[in-house]
Formats: C-alpha cells, structure tokens, sequence
C-alpha cells in the first residue's frame, strides 16, 4: 500500500523531518523493531539510526517499548504530526509577538536616540552640496527655519534645479518659515511639482529674527551658516534633538503668517 513511499518522504520533509528521519518513521508505521533491524530495512549505519530515533523521541514522533523479545521502537499516531505543527504554529505567534514588541526598540537604536550626539562639519560650496544630498533622504517632511533659497547655498543655478526635481521624485514636502523683509519672489523655480510640495509662511523678525537656515527631517538638524564667502555647516543627527526641534518649528509654524495673509 506504501509503495509510494519516496513521494511520501519528500512530503514529510516539509515537516521538517530529513529524508532519512522520514525514512526511519515510515518504516516503523508499518511495525515495531529493533534499531537493528531498522537499519538493515532502511539501509541506513546502525549507529545513525541510534542518533536519528533519538532526535524522532525527543519530538514524540516514536517511543521505545520493552518486553521478552528485547526493545523496539514504536512510531507515534500520525496524528502527533498535527501536534507538533499546532506547537510550531504557536511558537510562530509568540515570536511574532516578541519582534512587534521589540521592533521599536531596535528602531531607537538603529535612529540613535539615547545615544550621544552624532555630528558632522561641512565647509565651502561642496559642504553645502553634501548636506543638501543628504536631505534628499528625507522621509515625509522637511521643516525649513530661516531665510534663503538652494540657489542661495551653491549659487549655481543649474544644481538648484537638478536637486528640486530630486526632491519631487524623493516624495518629501517642504515647510518653510522665514521674516517678513527675506521675502522670495516667487514662482522661483520652474518645477510646478516641487511648488505643489512647497509651502512657507512669514514671521516678524521681531518675534524671531531668521539670519541663517536650520533644517529639520527624520532625526537630523542641519544648520546652514553663511557670510560673504564663508559657508559653514553642522549636522546633528539624534532623535530626541530633532524631536524637539520639530517642536519649535511647529510652535512658530502657528505663530508665523500665511503670505496670502499678508498680502
């Protein structure tokens, strides 16, 4: 009746049983015996077969039963099969349980919050070139304090418009708040996209006087400093500090005028 017994190996491997486990198993279905005699049916190295049906006992898959003739092992009900596949099933729950749990942790790790402050220097043009890159990654928004334009970074025209179509293709919107008296003639892109991405708000110097620009995404504060010829930067890569900065933004996001209120 088993003659298709290589078919139903290759089915019993699914279960996680190796071919020569599922050999042993399948064997044993048909009656008990001895570890000896079940290595001259299966052809398998008698010491292996002491090795293979303790593995298959430990999954209570076969037992051991002792009379006058000797000790022979025993094959389980087939049915033990849907109890260990019921047990595998709720160990799966449990670790998916443990990872929903700890995915934010690692998360805090992997964005360096708790940790100390990562920061980075930038100078000249290439600096600002590097810092504008890497803003590319960010994801959703990016919050914009202060006055100027990427134009106003490189002073290079062309760049200015490659890194907007960048950023149109990257996903993210802008928000930006600057003083009245650093107003931006606008339309100053040719990128619709970028604009319908865009939007910025006034605030009175005297509430908040924006000389400078810091930018805000994902964990990030990049702060552009220029003067003449000068051009510094820093970026300040830690969780809990871009959170607060978020915040600040927000505070005078609410504060600052929208320009058609102004108008």
């Amino acid at each position: 009746m088993l003659n298709n017994s290589s078919s139903i190996e290759k089915k019993l491997s699914s279960l996680n049983l190796s071919n020569e486990e599922a050999k042993l198993y399948i064997e044993l279905l048909r009656s008990p015996n001895s570890h000896q005699k079940l290595a001259h049916a299966t052809g398998i190295n008698r010491t292996k077969v002491y090795r293979l049906a303790a593995e298959l006992e430990k999954r209570s898959l076969i037992s051991r039963r002792t009379d006058d003739r000797g000790t022979f092992l025993v094959a389980a009900d087939p049915a033990t099969l849907e109890v260990e596949l019921v047990s595998q099933e709720e160990k799966l729950k449990e670790q998916r349980a443990a990872l929903t749990q700890l995915l934010p942790d690692l998360e805090k790790i992997k964005s360096g919050e708790g940790s100390s402050f990562i920061v980075h220097t930038y100078e000249g043009v290439e600096g600002f070139k590097q810092m504008l890159w890497h803003e590319l990654k960010a994801q959703k928004e990016l919050l914009t304090l202060g006055k100027g334009k990427i134009d106003d970074l490189v002073a290079n025209r062309n760049w200015a418009e490659k890194h907007r179509a960048m950023t149109i293709e990257a996903g993210y919107h802008i928000r930006q708040i600057h003083n009245y008296e650093d107003g931006t003639n606008y339309p100053f892109t040719l990128h619709q996209d970028f604009l319908a991405r865009y939007s910025y708000r006034l605030m009175d110097s005297s509430i908040l006087l924006l000389k400078q620009q810091t930018v805000i995404y994902n964990d990030t504060v990049a702060i552009y400093h220029w003067r003449n010829e000068e051009k510094v930067g820093l970026e300040i890569t830690n969780h809990a500090y871009a959170a607060m900065m978020r915040h600040v933004f927000e505070q005078y996001w609410s504060l600052a005028q929208p320009p058609e209120a102004t108008v």
